[in-house]
């Protein structure tokens, strides 16, 4: 007898909450076709202008940050290496390495954005600061 009414409830409770999670994921879906985690709307081209500023600011912090973070590497790659750890040398070489192809997207992509505000916005790309 208990079991019978263990087994109902758990289907209960299984069948209410597959309904939970239908109903969650059709309010999450804002009909642009992307939904989860993660997600951020996309600006309007219109936006982009506009906060052009923002953006390229944004931009300069990252390089900013990532600048920091290599000379970071680096002195501790020197102290690796002054230690003769190897292992430890082969993985900052590694971290280097994912570093300067950040860098590298990270320039393609500012520089891609300063060619789209010329294409389409009506202000000027100011020149970088160095």
């Amino acid at each position: 007898m208990k079991r019978n009414h263990l087994i109902g409830f758990a289907g209960i409770v299984l069948v209410g909450s597959l309904g939970i999670a239908t109903v969650a994921s059709a309010a999450e879906d804002d009909g642009t076709g992307r939904r989860g985690r993660g997600d951020r709307p996309q600006l309007t081209d219109e936006q982009k202008c506009e906060h052009q500023d923002r953006i390229r600011e944004r931009g300069a912090t990252a390089q900013e940050r990532l600048a920091a973070r290599v000379v970071k590497v680096e002195a501790r790659r020197a102290e690796a290496e002054a230690d003769g750890n190897a292992e430890l040398l082969a993985r900052l070489d590694k971290v280097l390495e994912r570093l300067a192809d950040l860098q590298e997207r990270l320039d393609g992509r500012i520089a891609g954005f300063d060619t789209w505000v010329v294409e389409h916005c009506d202000a000027e790309v100011p020149a970088p600061a160095e």
